[in-house]
């Protein structure tokens, strides 16, 4: 009687799966996954009617992959409880408790859904709590692991459920000793572990940033200087001044020259243009001192401006500060020249 229950079981869970096919979430699916998914689905029932959980859980949940039936996802999360994984099959039971049936929904639909209610209320006193603990120094990156499964570290110091039985805990940050423990917790126990991490003698120091180091006693500061330029600007005009007067004189010179070639004759020059020519010699002596002067200005400003580029701002300066210097330009009735002192 009892394998003729199965059997019915069965067969009514495949007609649902079938029954599944022109439904609105199945119009997604390729007519090739749903046949797909019918004979994985079969195929599980099969096993899990004979007591084959192991086998059957892949089968039901390639099958509930390829195409939902919650016949389908009951019989999976079943299998999961029975197999010992209370937490993922009370999950399974969830979503199939939770989905919302149609009023035409095939009849082995509502079943699974009032089985996998009933089993899932079996099953939830039957899971075990666990609390981890890790004594780390602040700022360690911790990590954490059941079962070779990382744990976010926000669980820690908290009640989270585990299956019973046996349970590895590992925990370990960079620069610390790998720690562990192994406990073994029965249904319905709530147990607690707590891990210490010791610092790790073999582990490579941390880099520490470099401090700067502070000038000695009585040392001067460093000191950033704008050089000073006036007296190559002061040269730099004086020169621009030779320059000018050079010009100017010159003109002069030139105008007197072409006043004397239009009154003499060759070399011969009346009595009364003597002072011409005075002036035209006058004119010309002064134009060439003032280029000369001009062209030495602007040297010796360049010079000035670029003086004691490679050297330090201490050696600016003294070199150009604290030396006094001092140019001066001057202008006389037969002379024109620049001076200065160091």
């Amino acid at each position: 009687m009892r394998t003729g229950k199965k059997a019915s079981w069965s067969i009514a869970l495949a007609c649902a799966i079938a029954a599944t096919a022109p439904s609105a979430r199945a119009q997604d699916d390729s007519a090739a996954d749903t046949a797909a998914a019918r004979k994985l689905g079969q195929e599980g029932l099969t096993l899990a009617d004979a007591g084959n959980c192991q086998d059957a859980v892949d089968r039901l949940a390639r099958s509930e992959k390829m195409h939902h039936a919650v016949s389908v996802l009951e019989r999976l999360g079943e299998c999961q409880v029975k197999l010992g994984k209370l937490v993922l099959g009370i999950e399974t039971l969830r979503r199939v408790v939770r989905e919302q049936l149609q009023a035409d929904s095939p009849a082995a639909f509502v079943a699974a859904q009032e089985r996998a209610q009933q089993i899932m209320a079996d099953a939830k006193p039957r899971v075990a709590r666990l609390k981890v603990a890790v004594a780390a120094p602040a700022g360690a990156a911790i990590w954490v692991t059941i079962d070779s499964v990382n744990e976010p570290t926000a669980n820690l110091n908290s009640d989270r459920f585990v299956d019973p039985g046996d349970h590895v805990i590992e925990a370990g940050a960079p620069g610390y000793l790998k720690a562990m423990a192994r406990l073994h917790l029965g249904e319905g126990v709530a147990d607690s572990v707590a891990l210490t991490l010791a610092p790790d003698p073999n582990a490579p120091p941390p880099a520490q940033a470099t401090t700067p180091v502070a000038p000695a006693a009585g040392a001067p500061a460093a000191q950033t200087q704008t050089r000073d330029h006036t007296a190559a600007y002061v040269a730099g005009g004086v020169g621009l001044v030779g320059i000018g007067f050079g010009v100017a004189f010159g003109l002069g010179a030139m105008s007197e020259k072409s006043s004397l070639d239009a009154a003499c004759n060759g070399n011969v020059c009346p009595t009364s243009q003597q002072g011409t020519r005075d002036a035209g010699t006058r004119f010309g002596t002064i134009s060439t001192v003032g280029f000369i002067v001009g062209g030495v200005g602007l040297a010796t400003g360049a010079v000035l401006y670029f003086w004691d580029i490679g050297g330090s701002p201490q050696q600016e300066r003294v070199a150009v500060g604290s030396t006094g210097l001092r140019v001066r330009a001057y202008v006389g009735p037969s002379s024109v020249g620049v001076s200065g002192s160091f």
